[in-house]
C-alpha cells in the first residue's frame, strides 16, 4: 500500500517549451531507456499541486523554502524511499 501523496491521473497543463538543443541524429538514435530508482532518483514536489521534479529530497526542500515559503517535508512523491 502506498502512503503519502500520489499524482492525479491528469496533471494541470503548462505551455510547452520548444526543444532547441536535441539534434536530428539524437532523435534517430533514441533517447529512452529503462532505469531504476538507484540510477535515476526522482522527487516530486506535490505541495499545493506544484508537481515539479527534483533529483534529491534536499533540492525539493530548497525549492519549498524559496518558492513556497515553507519548510514542510510532507507531500513529496518519490520511488527512492
Amino acid at each position: 500500500m502506498m502512503h503519502g501523496p500520489s499524482l492525479p491521473s491528469v496533471l494541470k497543463s503548462n505551455p510547452a517549451t520548444h526543444d532547441t538543443t536535441t539534434t536530428h541524429d539524437q532523435l534517430i538514435a533514441g533517447l529512452a531507456r529503462v532505469t531504476s530508482p538507484q540510477e535515476t532518483p526522482i522527487y516530486i514536489c506535490a505541495f499545493q499541486d506544484c508537481n515539479r521534479l527534483f533529483p534529491s529530497r534536499e533540492r525539493v526542500m530548497l525549492h519549498r523554502k524559496r518558492d513556497h515559503n515553507s519548510e514542510e517535508d510532507r507531500d513529496i512523491i518519490t520511488w527512492n524511499e
